[in-house]
């Protein structure tokens, strides 16, 4: 019998961590560490099939990086404040063709996920932004969030009406 040698295993461990590193590639990772620090959040992932890791950073000052990880912690049923308990997880994570990205993340990845899940996603994080702005914005988006169908659709045609307008005497001006 012969003994296989420790370099023909970096050899195997290789070839099929490249079979599996094609775009579009779904696989079940362990959440195998979650450090959380003053700015930033840092998970590590593992895979049965080899021992790296994948790391990803989380910059809490990103409203962006802050939606991905909310997005992670919802798809574990756990709330952004309980990120700590990641920890020991199953998630899916994606291969985008350049790194191994969490399913739960591709609405907020450049040229991934659909597009109502992109529309939502960047919705949601512009409702963030105009929140943090002065407190005049903060009126008007609360108002809007607030409206019912109906006030919707009559806003959107009486804007149409005062675009179409503008644009007319532009025209004739």
């Amino acid at each position: 019998m012969s003994e296989v040698s420790s370099e023909e295993t970096a050899d195997y461990e290789h070839l099929r961590r490249k079979r599996k590193e094609t775009e579009g590639t779904v696989e079940l990772a362990e959440i195998v560490d979650v450090w959380v620090g003053e700015r930033e959040v840092v998970c590590r992932f593992g895979f049965e099939w080899t021992s790296e890791r994948v790391r990803r950073r989380y910059d809490l000052d990103s409203d962006r990086d802050v939606a991905r990880l909310e997005a992670l912690c919802e798809t574990n049923g756990l709330a952004f404040e309980q990120a700590t308990h990641l920890d020991g997880a199953f998630v899916e994570l994606t291969y985008t063709g350049e790194a191994w990205v969490p399913t739960a993340e591709a609405a907020y990845a450049d040229g991934e996920g659909g597009a109502v899940e992109t529309f939502r996603a960047e919705s949601r994080l512009l409702v963030r932004e105009l929140a943090t702005a002065p407190a005049v914005l903060r009126r008007g988006v609360e108002r809007v969030r607030a409206l019912t169908v109906t006030q919707t659709i009559i806003g959107v045609v009486l804007v149409k009406k005062v675009a179409i307008v503008a644009l007319l005497a532009y025209l004739l001006l």
